[in-house]
């Protein structure tokens, strides 16, 4: 089974902490397009056999919740009920939100833990690739959080350094399993961090991008299989390129929470994979009761 946590915006979504660089210059958000937005690329991901559990935000003050790459990380276990570290946020207004998506998590039937100490924002600092696990800091999470996290990964871990613009890991390295490539941003990963990801996984695997496509989210999509659900602002010459290893760009449109808020399709997201029936899933965070509400909007 492979679950997406998400928290759709709510009608009075606004932009409120303005913490990257899309966010800090952009003028004020249209909530409900938001929400269309997120519906959109939730049925996009059910449709392609994905499970959405979606958390509606208790209030309009935690204006980042739709941001659930940072909502925690879920770690599978064979024959256990799979952990969910909770993350520990850098942005003060976003803090109170994993106490929401703690007790979501527990009436699932996950372990909560938490790290302990250090900034660490979860999902947006892991990637996947090779049999590895992949960890970032730099740009929020710090290495004091890194390695307190740490301890939950079990196998091979590898550590990445990165730098603004690239705010998370997942700004800056994006696993493409299905045609075994990654598309990297050297120019906002150290330079000792980019020579490891050379020598453990190979230079013919790893796809260089600019820190200009970047800012346009190439890294930033969220693959699923051989198709990448994609902002329509990522360059024309990026889709090429993934279109010459076999890739699928399903464009979608993202005004709001992408090109004002800041958070693409990967940031929306905490994904995970595990055993069918290892947690339940309540009827009130199940993607049809969620859209709803979001449709009657309309």
């Amino acid at each position: 089974m492979e679950l997406f946590l998400m928290s759709p915006p709510g009608r009075g979504w606004a932009l409120r902490g303005r913490n990257n660089f899309r966010s800090r210059e952009a003028p004020q958000v249209d909530a409900r397009k938001a929400r269309r937005e997120w519906l959109a690329l939730a049925r996009a991901i059910e449709a392609r056999g994905g499970t959405v559990v979606a958390l509606t935000s208790p209030s309009e003050l935690l204006t980042g919740m739709p941001y659930a790459a940072e909502c925690g990380q879920v770690v599978a276990r064979e024959g256990r009920a799979p952990t969910f570290v909770l993350p520990r946020m850098m942005s003060e207004h976003r803090r109170a939100e994993r106490e929401h998506w703690a007790s979501l998590a527990g009436r699932m039937g996950f372990e909560v833990v938490d790290p302990g100490v250090g900034i660490w924002e979860a999902h947006g600092d892991v990637a996947h690739f090779d049999g590895a696990t992949l960890l970032f800091w730099g740009g929020r999470t710090t290495l004091e959080g890194l390695e307190a996290a740490a301890r939950w990964f079990p196998g091979e871990v590898v550590r990445v350094q990165v730098r603004e613009p690239a705010f998370h890991g997942n700004m800056a390295l994006l696993p493409l399993p299905a045609v075994d490539r990654m598309l990297v941003c050297p120019e906002v990963i150290a330079p000792e961090s980019f020579t490891r990801l050379r020598e453990r996984f190979g230079d013919a695997r790893l796809l260089v991008v600019t820190e200009d496509e970047i800012r346009r989210y190439a890294t930033n999509g969220l693959p699923l299989g051989r198709e990448l659900l994609a902002p329509s602002v990522v360059p024309g010459s990026v889709r090429a390129r993934l279109e010459a290893l076999g890739m699928r760009v399903v464009s979608l449109d993202m005004g709001e929470l992408c090109e004002k808020g800041g958070g693409s399709s990967r940031c929306l997201v905490s994904r995970a994979v595990m055993e069918d029936g290892a947690v339940s899933i309540p009827d009130e965070a199940r993607l049809a009761a969620v859209a709803r509400d979001i449709e009657a909007d309309a």
